[in-house]
């Protein structure tokens, strides 16, 4: 049998039972992530530690992996991770002497499988895991092999992919033939010789220029706005007049480096009615996170919500099972009530609802999380009231507990979401959350949003690969959004050395999704998360060869002292000449000098950062130092300057909110 998904999810509930482990602190779905990533790189599941997991949870993880495959094995069964690894464990086992007595005219199928080929081709080979790599190793052994791929478009390092099988590949067949295939037939000469001047700068690439008979076109624009909202407003009203101008809209594709990006840029389609459709994901205002955080803003509003009530009143579990809420609807409805006003009758209409002293006792406990945030929001602070929504519904240790880069965007989505409440409090001093809800119902609501092909897509740049477009406008072109924050800030702590060189790849694919005009973007000051930052020209910019690429700037972005860069004759664009864009080489080779070859290596040296309220922008999952508590993980934060407080979650200790003046960056 193979499980599927919801099978793996299932047994691995069962796993952590067993072993007595709490799934709300240790999810299922996380230690599952982890087990996928271990027979990816072909690892046994005994050696969760080698992925660099911490403690507690590689011990955790451990034991309910080990659990976890014996039970598979138990029932007969395989996993998607174990449909590779069992397969190359068969065709390595070929390589061993038969055992005594084999007939030779009885040979082993599986050696008749290595034998079978005569031609094996690969295609999208710059995306491999080991396993694969290996697979098809076995599999080609006397073959003729050829493989395609294009390592400037290996980007998916995150998933498990690794670029060094396709750049390892002439050393690992010596005498193979490399053929590059350099014509591009989609873009135009300009735009094809900034992707060059892009990615040019990455040392780990086998190297191709390309060219094409499309002609020059249009140079790149590139264009500087004052914030996020201008950016959105001015590729917003571009967008429409190209639409009145007869282009398709589905010819247009607006790129952002996370989604939560997408924010500012669908307020700004939907106020000019623009259809649009998010490829490879939902709205923002769609997402399961906000839609739960919108839940319980709209329970503080109005608690007769029936419809939001049920869909939080388990949200993040609290016990309280599908059984008990169709007996709340049931006795509801007899009573011609809300459910609310049902709870507010507990435990009186307890037996009349067939509930039980467990269930009364939780759904009391939730009906007294809604009466301390409906308090709460009398102060009128709608970003603190969000904040403490998030933490007392247990939201955001929710989302924390799951350790995967889709709980980490959806961190982010929540923080943001945070932000846009602030920003609308700012905006509107007068307005109260009743005021923001209506505003985001609209939003969610706006008439003609669909996604077909009469719509604008957007997208983040990791879902474009493969796609092409007339007019790509990418945006959010600012150093620590792209490339990111968490990238920029490993090169620094000699952590990892190859992260830029992925950002950069995937600046090179974003790039060659245009077919005839591109637009790049930056702000002069952003408001990411919820927090304001003054922004620097992406790295990925200052290359940009002056006769490709046209610089312009708004009259707003003007106003705030930062005109377009004028582009020199004889150089590349002097975007900040007082900007030293350090990649991490050199400290990375100023540490190999320093070695001595008959001692072991010591770590790079890691640069201290100012502490939080310096300056020093914050991102989700940044690693922050506390004096008692030791190294954790940043889950949010509100309040700015002296008053900052960074939501923390550290390992053995849990989640803690603390004021930022007392913790500096790790």
């Amino acid at each position: 049998a193979i499980y599927d998904s919801a099978d793996q999810k299932t047994l691995m509930k069962q796993v952590l039972r067993e072993l007595n482990i709490d799934a709300k602190v240790y999810p299922p779905q996380g230690i599952l992530g982890l087990i996928d990533r271990a027979k990816n790189r072909g690892l046994p599941v005994s050696r969760i530690a080698a992925l660099g997991v911490e403690e507690p949870l590689r011990s955790i993880a451990t034991r309910a992996a080990l659990v976890y495959q014996a039970r598979l094995r138990a029932s007969d069964a395989a996993d998607f991770g174990d449909l590779l690894a069992l397969a190359v464990e068969l065709l390595e086992g070929t390589e061993k002497p038969p055992p005594p007595g084999a007939q030779l005219h009885e040979p082993d199928p599986v050696m008749g499988l290595r034998r079978r080929f005569q031609h094996v081709v690969v295609d999208e080979y710059q995306d491999t895991n080991p396993v694969q790599n290996r697979l098809v190793e076995l599999l080609s052994g006397r073959a003729e092999l050829c493989v395609v791929g294009d390592d400037d478009q290996a980007i998916y390092g995150w998933r498990g992919a690794d670029v060094s099988q396709i750049l390892g590949f002439p050393e690992r067949h010596r005498g193979c033939q490399i053929i590059r295939l350099e014509q591009n037939y989609r873009s135009t000469g300009h735009i094809l010789g900034c992707a060059d001047a892009v990615i040019s700068k990455n040392r780990g690439r086998l190297g191709k220029t390309l060219w094409s008979e499309l002609g020059d076109g249009e140079k790149v624009r590139v264009i500087t706005a004052a914030d996020e909202r201008e950016e959105a407003t001015l590729i917003a009203g571009e967008v429409a007049q190209h639409i009145a101008d007869g282009e398709e809209p589905g010819e247009i594709a607006v790129f952002y480096r996370t989604h939560a990006q997408s924010r500012a840029i669908e307020e700004a389609f939907g106020k000019y009615g623009l259809r649009y459709a998010v490829y490879g994901g939902l709205r923002f205002f769609d997402r399961k996170e906000i839609k739960d955080l919108i839940a319980y803003l709209r329970l503080i509003v109005n608690p007769r919500a029936d419809l939001d009530l049920e869909r939080v009143v388990n949200t993040p579990a609290r016990g309280v099972g599908k059984a008990t809420v169709e007996r709340l609807q049931t006795r509801a409805l007899v009573k011609g009530v809300s459910l609310w006003e049902l709870l507010c009758e507990l435990p009186d209409e307890a037996d009349a609802a067939q509930l039980g002293k467990a269930a009364v006792k939780r759904l009391v406990g939730f009906r007294e999380l809604l009466r301390s945030l409906q308090r709460e929001a009398e102060d009128g602070d709608l970003g603190h009231l969000a904040h403490l929504v998030l933490d007392r519904t247990g939201l955001r240790e929710a989302l924390s507990r799951e350790d995967s880069v889709e709980a980490t965007t959806r961190l982010e989505n929540v923080q943001e979401f945070v932000g846009a409440l602030v920003e609308f409090t700012e905006e509107h001093p007068e307005a109260g959350l009743a005021d923001y809800l209506e505003q985001v119902s609209l939003a969610t609501d706006a008439d003609g949003q669909g996604a077909d092909v009469g719509a604008v897509t957007l997208m983040t740049i990791h879902s474009a690969k493969g796609l092409e477009f007339d007019h790509v406008y990418l945006t959010g072109m600012e150093e620590r959004v792209f490339p990111h924050a968490r990238v920029l800030d490993e090169v620094q702590d000699g952590t990892r050395h190859d992260g830029l060189e992925e950002e950069r790849r995937l600046a090179y694919v974003a790039v060659t999704r245009a077919r005839r005009h591109l637009t790049m973007t930056w702000v002069c000051e952003r408001r990411l998360y919820g927090q304001v930052a003054v922004s620097r020209p992406s790295r990925f910019l200052a290359g940009l060869p002056p006769q490709h690429a046209e610089l312009m700037g708004s009259r707003n972005a003007a106003a705030r002292g930062r005109p377009p860069p004028r582009p020199a004759p004889t150089r590349a664009p002097a975007w900040d000449d007082d900007i030293v864009y350090d990649d991490g080489y050199e400290q990375e080779a100023r540490h190999r000098r320093a070695r001595v070859d008959d001692e072991p290596a010591a770590e790079p040296p890691r640069r201290r950062r100012p502490a939080a309220e310096e300056g020093v922008p914050l991102y989700i999952g940044m690693s922050v130092h506390h004096r008692k508590f030791g190294e954790g993980e940043v889950l949010g934060w509100e309040g700015a300057g002296h008053n900052l407080k960074l939501v923390l979650r550290f390992p053995g200790a849990g989640t803690k909110t603390i004021l930022a003046r007392y913790c500096e960056p790790a």
